[in-house]
């Protein structure tokens, strides 16, 4: 159940359900209206006929009793009302002489006795609710002189009846119409939802990536005119996204052309002197004339040129062959206060660096221990080095929402702003021995953990690393 109401309102959302429901209304509504005009209608018919037969049966007793009346003949009197008490809808007939008192009755023990209080008129339709007999009196004349009166009561136990017969069968006939309507609309919405149903399945199968989905095309009504519609922006979809392909795929060999040539002119450039040097110290080690105190300059100059070109292929091994991460849960905090004790104990930095590490209780996120080992040590390196080796570090963890963050500050000369754009590119280096994928390596290895790092820098005050890991996921 949703919180607005059930899962009715849900369901009603449904085309569907919506068309059924539409059509079942409409017929119950016109088949309760005809029902209900058709016992109306049979209603005042009835009732009709059973007042004008009232009345002949009370006129007909009126001229049957005139004259045994007049001759107070009890036993014609009492033969005109056994007749009368004879007829099924007759509930009572009585006859009463202008004295009250009654002289016959369809009703034992009422001859010879008052009548006592009786209707002054006939009644009429409506009845009391719950009146069941329809009383009808008539005057017994003679010229304009009464002699009497009939008093006759019909019953109406059978009209309610034929009245009840008549809504019983509106009700079948409205559950007919029911279910005959909702069969009928259940078969129309099946054939206009299934068409509905193949363009949801198809679109879905597009937003998924594959873009060869179409829609048979079944009949040629409104419905046919949509799944031919988008069959055509199907096939429009899938030929601009060919020709997208193709253009990317120019457009990526082109850039990785150019990302070829230009790594291979940063290595070159970043090697040559290095290996000039190199060169011009072999040839000064070849020179029997070369004294003892300037060969061990050599010396020097080739050993340490040649771990400078060792260092540059290193990085770039590093930043070409970077593995793709293992991501497993685990506690930054643990990684950190590791990475931070080891260049803690760089020889070139002992004691002359400040260690400020801000930690919150839970560290807990997604990584890969050794990559993220590796941003933390070029992140951290870069910072010291921008610091001269001398100066104050702050390391906070940071929980973000479902992330947690990272961030490394230092109060170093900070990065001038024209270079700020071009120290993530590769072989971009602000520093002299630099080789320039540092950043870039940091940059690849947080990609693959759906991350990105972000740098704020002023010069003069200090720079600002930091990047987000998401956290474990524990549904």
């Amino acid at each position: 159940m949703d919180r607005h109401g059930g899962w009715f309102p849900q369901l009603f959302h449904t085309l569907r359900i919506r068309l059924i429901f539409s059509v079942a209304l409409v017929h119950v509504v016109l088949m309760g209206l005809f029902t209900w005009e058709a016992v109306h209608r049979q209603s005042q018919e009835l009732r009709q006929e059973m007042v004008n037969q009232g009345r002949s049966l009370a006129s007909l007793m009126v001229v049957a009793s005139t004259n045994a009346l007049l001759a107070e003949d009890l036993a014609s009197l009492a033969e005109v009302t056994r007749r009368v008490g004879e007829r099924e809808d007759v509930s009572y007939g009585e006859i009463v002489d202008v004295r009250g008192y009654v002289m016959a009755s369809t009703r034992d023990g009422r001859v010879g006795r008052s009548v006592g209080p009786v209707i002054k008129v006939s009644e009429q339709f409506p009845l009391v609710k719950t009146d069941r007999v329809l009383d009808l009196r008539q005057a017994v004349l003679i010229g304009d002189k009464p002699v009497g009166f009939v008093v006759l009561g019909l019953s109406t136990e059978n009209l309610e009846s034929a009245l009840a017969a008549t809504r019983n069968r509106g009700i079948q006939y409205t559950l007919l119409a029911l279910v005959i309507g909702s069969v009928a609309a259940w078969l129309l919405s099946i054939t206009v939802t299934r068409n509905l149903h193949a363009l949801t399945l198809a679109a879905k199968r597009i937003g998924d990536g594959d873009l060869g989905a179409r829609v048979e095309v079944r009949s040629q009504d409104e419905a046919g005119t949509l799944a031919h519609a988008f069959n055509s922006m199907a096939a429009s979809l899938q030929r601009n996204a060919r020709e997208i392909e193709q253009e990317h795929q120019k457009r990526t060999e082109a850039e990785r052309l150019a990302c070829v040539g230009e790594m291979a002119a940063s290595i070159a450039h970043e090697i040559r002197n290095p290996l000039a040097a190199l060169l011009n110290s072999v040839k000064l080690l070849g020179d029997q004339k070369l004294v003892k105190d300037d060969h061990a300059i050599v010396t020097r100059i080739v050993d340490t040129e040649s771990k400078r070109l060792q260092r540059i292929l290193d990085d770039f091994l590093t930043f070409s062959r970077l593995p793709a991460a293992q991501l497993q849960n685990g506690d930054l905090k643990q990684l950190v206060e590791e990475t931070v004790e080891l260049v803690r104990q760089d020889p070139r930095y002992s004691g002359r660096i400040t260690f400020d590490c801000r930690y919150e209780p839970d560290n807990q996120c997604l990584f890969d221990p050794d990559l993220m080992r590796q941003v933390l040590l070029n992140l951290l390196l870069n910072a010291m080095q921008a610091m001269q080796g001398e100066g104050k570090l702050i390391v906070r963890l940071k929980r973000n929402g479902d992330r947690v963050n990272l961030s490394i500050v230092d109060n170093g000369g900070g990065i001038p702003e024209h270079i700020m754009s071009q120290i993530s590119k590769p072989f971009f280096s602000g520093r002299k021995n630099g080789t320039g994928l540092g950043l870039s390596v940091v940059q690849r290895i947080l990609a693959q953990h759906t991350s990105v790092l972000s740098i704020t820098s002023r010069e003069g005050s200090g720079t600002e690393a930091c990047f987000d890991l998401d956290r474990e996921n524990h549904g």
